[in-house]
């Protein structure tokens, strides 16, 4: 879990977390002129965007419309399957062709200026991407069926109630590269049936990514959109868990969106400037029952919240390369009837100067108001600062810079002293190890906005920051779904590998979150690992398997009682998809999930919940 606004880094960059309402989902069908830009408090970068097949770097006219139909270049002509929630890991039943399973290009970079505004457009990467000669839209609904059985179907230690569900899900995947759109959509509705007939645990839930960077006024005005449906659950520990498979009375649906209007102008390459507008919502569905909090206290079960944010940013140009500076004046608004809502406004400015092409010295000055009515302990006003340095080279995206590089800070962001940083290395031309180090103060549903507003989707069908390329968390097994607000620091970091048909991916996190909500508790600390492994067998058939651990000490019940010592999570996954015949795919998947001293509250040996599920599935594009 990220501080609740990401702070730009010198490297690394990071962003303002933004939202809006579910409805602007169909904004992206609707806007073929324009969308997508950069984040509230945001990087920057040259005023041209990095050339895409299709892109607007490529000017021209439009491509005429189509619908359906693969690229002429055979790449993929539908998107991956959307995460099950929780973490942004591949989606296990993803059909062979909705995955592109090659090594990233080992190209150099669209020239970057560390402290420069992000290239326009980046993070958003559409099917096109993989031949300029597709066609401008790829729309490709599809339908599947599945059922699958559990052992488990409540997921508690005793009874262990066997029994089946079958899931009904239509979903479409949407694809536009235009001179004045770039966008990517994908999502589904689950209907879950079980049987024997359980009304409790019979549910419709939906999940969906759309990630979208629009041009309206070109070389001035932009927009950037960003959706996200997903579930989630306000009970701590169930680790790498695929959420979507939980119980109804367990699961909490989730929905984030953003919409991020902003004007950009350059001016002759010595000073680059950016005035943004951000406003998002998060709404919350289903079990969205919290921890118990003194009387008084807002916050007995998740609450709706929108958010307003300006930002302007002046950073020194491409022409500069030596002694660079980035000034940032924000002021945002969070509207929620819990703990969590807030009032900030802050200006700082960072600064590099490059001693020698591979080492620089980084530093931050700035003061910050930060008002949390509901939580005192979070309040700060005061001078906020970070000193360190960088050593290497880098380019956004971390190819074409050279084997890696390293950059880190201390100082004070938020009120909160710690470490900033991050890393990239290419153990090999094939390797990379990537870590990234924040600290601050946020609470979870500014934090879920922050994580959307800086996604992208890889093509293995994972959810990753669009700036390191580690997965994206929608869940802190720790805590749970919450209303409180906490000081937080946070390491993450992987390591990916690709050798021909094979593509390896360990991701690993570890995080400390001091509550700052009354009553005052002991901190949460929380360690976790993941290894997954993709195989593209045959053209027509794949493979994945993943196996995870997580341990939480000090976890908060959602009695609200006294916290207790420890849960553990044991989660893991095999499964193959074939394709049949054209865009027909058949698909099983066998899931576990063990939990040695339970969850939720009960705790000892004598509370293991242990579930085992096995899926068989069919799906068909259109």
């Amino acid at each position: 879990m990220c501080c609740a606004r990401k702070i730009p880094r010198n490297f690394t960059a990071a962003r303002a977390y933004r939202q809006w309402h579910v409805g602007s989902t169909f904004l992206f069908v609707l806007l073929a002129g324009g969308t997508r830009p950069m984040p509230a408090v945001a990087q920057g970068g040259p005023e041209t965007p990095p050339a895409a097949g299709g892109g607007p770097a490529g000017g021209g006219p439009e491509t005429p419309a189509v619908t359906g139909g693969a690229p002429a270049g055979g790449g993929p002509d539908i998107l991956p399957l959307v995460p099950g929630g929780g973490f942004g890991f591949p989606n296990p039943l993803n059909p062979p062709g909705a995955i592109n399973n090659a090594a990233p290009p080992v190209a150099a970079g669209a020239p970057f200026n560390p402290l420069g505004l992000t290239p326009l457009g980046f993070g958003v990467v559409p099917l096109q991407a993989n031949d300029p000669n597709a066609p401008a839209y790829l729309i490709r609904p599809y339908a599947s069926v599945s059922e699958t059985l559990t052992d488990n179907a409540h997921y508690v230690h005793s009874p262990r109630d066997a029994a089946a569900y079958t899931n009904l899900s239509p979903g479409v995947s949407f694809s536009a590269d235009t001179p004045r759109l770039q966008a990517v959509l994908t999502g589904s509705l689950n209907t879950a049936l079980y049987i024997p007939s359980s009304s409790n645990l019979n549910q419709v839930y939906g999940s969906l990514y759309a990630n979208g960077f629009g041009t309206i006024v070109p070389d001035a005005l932009f927009v950037n959109l960003n959706s996200f449906v997903t579930q989630s659950t306000t009970l701590p520990g169930f680790g790498f868990q695929n959420l979507s498979r939980l119980p109804t009375n367990q699961q909490t649906q989730v929905y984030s969106n953003t919409v991020s209007p902003f004007l950009r102008k350059s001016f002759d390459g010595l000073v680059d400037s950016e005035l943004r507008y951000t406003f998002g919502s998060t709404n919350y569905g289903g079990n969205t029952a919290v921890v118990a909090s003194p009387l008084g206290t807002p916050t007995t079960t998740l609450a709706s919240s929108t958010f307003n944010e300006g930002t302007f940013i002046a950073a020194t140009g491409q022409d500069i390369s030596r002694t660079l500076s980035r000034l940032t004046l924000d002021a945002s608004n969070y509207n929620s009837g819990t703990t969590n809502q807030n009032s900030q406004v802050g200006a700082f400015n960072d600064l590099e100067y490059r001693i020698t092409p591979q080492i620089a010295a980084l530093a931050r000055v700035g003061y910050q108001n930060i008002q949390y009515p509901h939580a005192p302990a979070a309040t700060f006003v005061g001078p906020t600062w970070l000193m360190g340095g960088a050593l290497g080279s880098y380019a956004i995206g971390g190819y074409g810079a050279g084997p890696g590089y390293l950059a880190l800070q201390y100082g004070r962001q938020q009120g909160v002293y710690g470490f900033t940083g991050s890393a990239q290395y290419n153990i090999t031309p094939t390797m990379v190890f990537t870590a990234s180090l924040v600290q601050g103060v946020s609470g979870q549903s500014q934090y879920l906005a922050s994580t959307i507003a800086s996604s992208t989707l890889d093509p293995y069908g994972s959810i990753v920051d669009e700036y390191s390329g580690l997965p994206t968390a929608f869940y802190t097994p720790g805590l749970g779904l919450s209303n409180n607000v906490y000081r937080q620091h946070l390491l993450n970091f992987g390591v990916t590998e690709t050798i021909e048909r094979d593509h390896y991916t360990l991701y690993g996190t570890a995080s400390n979150y001091q509550s700052l909500t009354p009553p005052i508790t002991a901190p949460t600390k929380s360690v976790g690992v993941n290894f997954s492994w993709g195989r593209d067998i045959r053209p027509d058939l794949n493979g994945y398997a993943s196996l995870g651990y997580y341990n939480s000490s000090n976890v908060v019940t959602v009695t609200g009682g006294n916290p207790f010592g420890s849960l553990n999570t044991l989660t893991g996954s095999l499964g193959v998809n074939y394709l049949f015949a054209q865009n027909l795919t058949g698909s099983i998947l066998y899931s576990f999930s063990y939990q040695p001293n339970g969850f939720g509250g009960t705790t000892g040996r004598g509370a293991d919940v242990v579930v085992n599920q096995l899926t068989f599935s069919l799906s068909k594009a259109f």
